[in-house]
């Protein structure tokens, strides 16, 4: 049976102010739309039952995640701690492989936005086969520009067999992490390299073998959890399970050694050997800062956009003279005289002003409040 298993725990910092720890990019709604975290769940609708659904999250997020998932999701699952996703993907592979070794898991991160939902859903239906025949699949995204700050797959010769398909699948070559932007400008001149959109499916039992193969540490720590995972039971009706209440989960958590808390990228993947990415072009943005979340909007003549206030009132904002000037509005009104290329995010306790070009540096800008002590402000 197909499952799905969707990361819902990340701080968003590169979309702060709107972004918060305890509301971050995934829990709100971004430029008028749903949260992302139910556009994820939605996506799922005629592929993956509610009820083989299972989001992970912290606790400082879990009321929110639980609203937004009821009647959408039967596992809604609190860390402890944050550890990386190495650790909560091993877990939920194990459980879900304890109670149906057929079980064929889609890793989805919840805070990505996607065009072409249906190209997604073609591709996870391929995907699921490829994955029964012991495979990891990896869906590449076509590269866009240069990007540094994305992992990169390398694609090699198609594997045969999905000839009836209209996408293709082939086998990887190697996976490279953030490479420079030097390097990244020639992967995208490259037909063969595609961003990792960090999108993964295998059979529970594929990821479990290649865990105790290359992190017998880590197999040995979810091995002797398995018992009390296995008392778990989950509903749509009733989906929270808070491992942190779980004393034997919360010191497994608590007690993880440092080259365990890792993602599934360097925990695994780079050392996987029988690996496949289907490419799929399907209008995919992982949001990842104000320049990218821009892209959501409609521009009038001059470049200019303006999101949605998020209480759903007019947004008073005017931009004479300007060119190319984002504006994601509160309460107040906005008016950019004479800029270019710019970004205006307006919140009730913090107003922030940058170039775009300097969209990726936002998390810079939130550690420098983390050391100025405004934690209020995170």
């Amino acid at each position: 049976m197909n499952y799905a298993l969707i990361l819902s725990g990340g701080s968003g910092t590169r979309l702060w102010p709107l972004s918060r720890r305890s509301r971050p990019k995934h829990l709100i709604s971004l430029a008028g739309g749903d949260p992302l975290l139910q556009c994820t769940l939605t996506r799922l609708d005629g592929l993956i039952e509610p009820e083989n659904r299972f989001i992970i999250t912290i606790p400082e997020q879990a009321p929110v995640v639980r609203d937004i998932a009821r009647g959408l999701a039967a596992g809604v699952i609190i860390e402890p701690i944050g550890r990386n996703n190495l650790l909560p993907l091993a877990l939920t592979s194990k459980m879900l492989s304890d109670r149906d070794p057929e079980a064929i898991i889609a890793f989805l991160p919840a805070d990505h936005h996607i065009y072409d939902p249906e190209k997604l859903r073609d591709a996870l239906t391929l995907a699921f086969e490829v994955a029964t025949e012991g495979y990891i699949i990896t869906l590449g995204i076509p590269t866009r520009r240069p990007e540094p700050n994305f992992g990169h797959v390398h694609k090699g010769e198609e594997i045969p067999g999905y000839d009836d398909a209209d996408l293709k699948v082939f086998r990887v070559e190697k996976f490279t992490e953030k490479p420079n932007l030097e390097v990244a400008g020639k992967y995208h001149a490259d037909k063969n390299v595609f961003w990792n959109g960090g999108i993964f499916v295998f059979s529970a039992t594929t990821i479990l073998d290649l865990i105790s193969k290359v992190q017998p540490d880590l197999f040995k720590i979810i091995s002797g959890l398995a018992e009390v995972l296995a008392q778990k039971e989950f509903t749509v009706e009733h989906p929270v399970c808070d491992w942190e209440a779980i004393e034997e989960i919360h010191n497994a958590y608590k007690n993880l050694p440092n080259r365990l808390q890792t993602s599934i990228d360097y925990g695994l993947m780079e050392k996987a050997e029988k690996v496949a990415t289907i490419p799929v072009e399907m209008g995919w943005n992982d949001l990842g800062g104000f320049a990218a979340l821009a892209d959501l909007l409609v521009p009038d003549e001059d470049g200019n956009r303006v999101a949605p206030r998020s209480d759903g009132l007019t947004a008073r904002v005017l931009a004479p003279g300007s060119k190319n000037v984002t504006v994601f509005p509160g309460k107040r009104a906005v008016i950019c005289l004479d800029c270019e290329d710019m970004i205006v995010v307006d919140t009730p306790d913090a107003l922030l002003i940058l170039p775009k070009s300097s969209s990726s540096s936002v998390r810079d800008v939130v550690e420098l409040i983390k050391q100025r002590g405004w934690h209020d402000l995170l």
